[in-house]
């Protein structure tokens, strides 16, 4: 594949500051874990620990376990509010491609249509998977040489977050597509991430229901839908050494990002701009 438009979504994303505001903001985090974050270890167990100069009370834990915890605790954050920021800055790719003059510039040019499209997305996963890997390394070094705890499965979760970016922004990519709107393809990506634990928990839920049909009905949107909630939880098991059996989640999550990705392919390949 020719790298053009894949690395001009790169330099699209230099000119408005996405990379940019991305990279300082993992840059701060890891930078404010290893100048600020200080810890009493005495035997191999955690006495206290400062963080910005004020002291955090911390149970009887012993460094791993602590360690374990935060990072845990950091996955988490990152991979709930970080996809909301990373689909935002994401979001506008493909309107952006398809505008007057835009779009006629790049089917000009003698590419299948195919290759554009998919140029587009992996152009705009690549952005986020380099933030979101250098973010899980960075965090992962400063905390290893603080702790001098290595706990390979924490960057290793950077996988699952990168894969639940990868799904939810294949449905930015469809809808962006088909509306050429930019705030219609992030409205229903946050819908399905914000709904996601509820579906998750159709097993509790579905019981409530009157009717077996709306039963049904719930069961089998949990089934379509990105599994984007059990994604993220399965990064805490991850780092925690928990069991994990998250095949069925990847399996249909994949699924359904292909069939949107197959989707768009068709519906950009066909329209008439």
């Amino acid at each position: 594949m020719r790298p053009g438009i894949f690395v001009d979504t790169f330099q699209e994303s230099f000119r408005n500051k996405m990379f940019l505001f991305f990279f300082i903001v993992a840059t701060l985090i890891i930078g404010s874990i290893g100048l600020t974050l200080n810890m009493d270890i005495v035997n191999g167990v955690l006495r206290g620990v400062t963080f910005l100069g004020n002291e955090v009370r911390v149970p009887a834990f012993t460094v791993q376990q602590w360690v374990q915890n935060l990072q845990s605790g950091l996955a988490m954050v990152i991979g709930t509010f970080g996809l909301f920021l990373a689909l935002m800055a994401t979001s506008t790719l493909f309107p952006t491609m398809l505008q007057k003059g835009s779009i006629e510039l790049l089917l000009c040019r003698p590419i299948p249509r195919w290759r554009i499209i998919t140029a587009r997305f992996l152009g705009g996963a690549s952005i986020m998977a380099f933030n979101a890997a250098y973010l899980f390394l960075g965090v992962w070094a400063v905390l290893g040489w603080k702790a001098d705890v290595w706990n390979n499965a924490f960057p290793l979760s950077t996988i699952l977050v990168i894969f639940a970016f990868i799904v939810l922004f294949s449905v930015v990519m469809i809808v962006s597509v088909i509306t050429e709107s930019a705030p219609a393809g992030l409205l229903v990506a946050f819908t399905m991430l914000i709904f996601s634990p509820v579906l998750a928990a159709h097993e509790q839920i579905t019981p409530a229901f009157s009717s077996e049909l709306y039963r049904q009905i719930f069961r089998s949107l949990y089934w379509l839908v990105p599994k984007s909630a059990e994604t993220i939880s399965a990064m805490r098991r991850l780092i925690q050494n928990r069991p994990l059996d998250i095949n069925w989640v990847l399996g249909t999550s994949a699924v359904f990002a292909l069939t949107c990705y197959v989707g768009a392919l068709i519906y950009f390949t066909r329209k008439d701009y």
